[in-house]
């Protein structure tokens, strides 16, 4: 590597991670202020207990800032050596605008990588773990909703009132469909179930409606087996928030949708932000690149950091409005995520086009 590019990417690292790092903490400061409203409401979870909340969920938001900290963090690196008149050495030097862009970008694919791998691995254990630390001062299971949650496998679907693991369920309600028939053929309640180490589940107090064309036959039983009554990873993702899944993980849960003609669209929209989110890195810094060489030494410190984060608003506001289209109009989960990265993309090399 050339000296000038290794000096470039010293710059750049050291503005995008104190950038990032500043990013965070404030992000991580204004959620443990909201936390603080919590703290009293739950027993034993006070302010310090809020407090390791918070640091359990810095990974998300680390992993949600970082696209904004490159911008930013690239527009102060650059912008303190064009006002130092370094970048102009380096022009000087036979370092064209294009040969610098390449260099952030070289930097901006490890930087994508890293992002990769903290949303893939890390956010989504300590998401888990910082879930399962605050669910542990809630007196009842987890309400997966209002409402509860339903679930479909196979010909049955299911209503869950809370679920306390992956193994433990509270208020389950059982309706078995008969295709021939066009509709109910059974339908089971209980208080409880619990799964057996094999696949068995046991449901306890029970009452079960069997429906055939000579009527309804009604039985009460303390405890029922019912084979493979549901899938064990799927039970999870009842209980889970997309930031908890990895891609992989995403994956499999879209395949049960469509195996069972649900629809997956949210959550094949979370699943190509796995890679568009580290993506979205490289166009920060195609966007920050020609920003630079506009203002030249004529822009402050302060200036770019509006700028930035302007801009970072920008792409903010223009990615949730594409998505949340996308998922209104049915369109294509993977055209959604990446429509907002084409176009600052275009922005990016248009405006690399007009500088000199």
């Amino acid at each position: 590597m050339h000296l000038l590019e290794r000096y470039l990417w010293k710059n750049l690292l050291l503005s995008i991670f104190m950038t990032w790092l500043s990013l965070s903490l404030l992000f991580s400061l204004f959620d443990f202020i909201a936390e603080l409203g919590a703290a009293g409401k739950l027993p034993g979870y006070g302010t310090w207990q809020a407090l390791l909340y918070i640091l359990f969920s810095l990974p998300r938001n680390l992993y949600t800032n970082f696209p904004y900290a490159v911008l930013i963090g690239s527009l102060l690196g650059l912008g303190n050596l064009a006002a130092n008149s370094e970048i102009v050495a380096m022009r000087a030097a036979g370092f064209s605008i294009w040969r610098i862009l390449s260099t952030t970008l070289q930097l901006g694919v490890i930087l994508g990588l890293l992002a990769f791998v903290l949303g893939e691995y890390w956010v989504p254990q300590s998401e888990a773990y910082a879930r399962h630390f605050k669910q542990q001062f809630k007196e009842s299971g987890v309400e997966v909703s209002a409402e509860g949650a339903w679930l479909k496998h196979g010909q049955r679907l299911l209503h869950i009132d809370k679920v306390w693991s992956a193994v433990k369920l509270e208020g389950i309600s059982i309706y078995e469909v008969d295709l021939e028939r066009g509709g109910l053929s059974r339908i089971t309640k209980a208080i409880a179930a619990y799964k057996k180490p094999q696949t068995e589940w046991v449901l306890s107090e029970v009452l079960d409606k069997r429906i055939s064309s000579t009527g309804v036959h009604i039985a009460r039983y303390t405890e029922l087996t019912v084979p493979d009554l549901l899938p064990e990873n799927i039970l999870n993702f009842a209980t889970v928030t997309p930031e908890e899944l990895t891609a992989k993980e995403l994956a499999e849960f879209i395949q049960h949708q469509r195996e069972n003609a649900l629809n997956s669209s949210f959550f094949e929209l979370e699943y190509w932000k796995h890679f568009t989110t580290p993506l979205s890195t490289l166009v920060m810094l195609v966007l920050a690149v020609p920003l630079v060489f506009g203002f030249q030494r004529n822009a402050g410190a302060g200036q770019r950091i509006f700028i930035g984060i302007v801009l970072g608003i920008s792409y903010l506001l223009l990615d949730r409005m594409i998505n949340r289209t996308g998922l209104v109009y049915g369109l294509p989960s993977l055209l959604s995520a990446i429509v907002p990265l084409l176009l600052f993309t275009a922005l990016g090399l248009l405006m690399l086009k007009r500088v000199r």
